[in-house]
């Protein structure tokens, strides 16, 4: 009966005051708009990131020499190293002149009638667990006598080292700025719907005052509060996490019809986002 009572002044308040009711609301929703489009960036750049690494793929070519005792060995090292994700790729000579062939389009024909052979080499195509070793398990097959290495050179073996390299700088650096990000943007949230609570029980001391001239505890007093910024901050997180599943779509949407989605970008639903609604709550209480 008493909480329907505070429940009833706090709704009553909220009208009354409702300049401040409508500020409050909008400072949660801008708060946790901000927020949640940086979480959701986060989430998206790490499965971008995730995405990425998994792709990182290092190429060993093959001699024309090679026999076919000799490239089942070599699989089955490659499969025993404990660093190599899955079974290797083999591609014959056949299958790379098919591929390339593909990637020249119409123009294959005509780049491609003079050679009397294919100069194409056979190779196998690997993917590792973790892209920070790729350096060291493409030096397993730098001196291998059967992997097409032009004399002096290690070019039978490639994986674009130093694009890796700068593709795991990139991600590590992004990553950590938004670990940062998202705690600036979480205390700066927490400050805002902070200070515009206490603005609101400042506008209203007056009526504080004569509550407790009459007699009111101070649980009393605070519950109506506490009610009402547990609602404002309900309703700001809500809509914030609604909008911001609103853009994710829209962002979505724009970049799959684009067809530049190489990052592997996602739509989060709602209930993922609401993991930002106590956050709104909590400066109310």
């Amino acid at each position: 009966m008493r909480f329907n009572f505070f429940l009833s002044e706090a709704l009553s308040s909220l009208r009354r005051n409702w300049v401040m009711t409508v500020a409050a609301v909008l400072t949660v929703f801008i708060s946790m708009a901000i927020l949640g489009l940086v979480l959701v960036i986060d989430r998206n750049l790490n499965q971008g990131a995730t995405s990425l690494k998994n792709r990182v793929m290092i190429e060993v070519f093959l001699k024309d020499s090679a026999t076919p005792e000799q490239v089942a060995a070599l699989k089955s090292r490659i499969e025993s190293m404990p660093e190599v994700k899955g079974a290797p790729t083999y591609v014959s000579k056949d299958e790379a002149l098919a591929e390339f062939k593909q990637r020249l389009g119409a123009n294959a024909a005509s780049i491609l009638q003079n050679l009397s052979t294919n100069p194409l080499p056979a190779s196998f195509r690997i993917y590792v667990k973790n892209p920070n070793e790729v350096d060291r398990v493409a030096a397993r097959f730098f001196n291998d006598p059967i992997v097409d290495n032009t004399p002096g050179t290690h070019d039978g073996v490639r994986y674009a080292q130093q694009t890796v390299r700068r593709m795991l700088g990139t991600i590590d650096l992004v990553e950590k700025g938004m670990w940062v990000a998202t705690i600036i943007f979480s205390a700066a949230a927490i400050l805002l719907i902070s200070t515009t609570v206490r603005l609101s029980i400042f506008a209203r001391r007056r009526e504080i005052e004569i509550m407790r001239l009459v007699g009111a505890t101070n649980w009393f007093i605070r519950w109506p509060f506490v009610v009402e910024g547990f609602i404002t901050g309900l309703t700001g997180s809500i809509v914030a996490a609604v909008g911001v599943f609103v853009v994710n779509w829209t962002v979505y949407n724009w970049i799959h019809n684009s067809s530049v989605n190489f990052l592997g970008i996602k739509v989060y639903p709602v209930w993922i986002q609401s993991g930002q609604w106590p956050l709104g709550l909590l400066p109310t209480l």
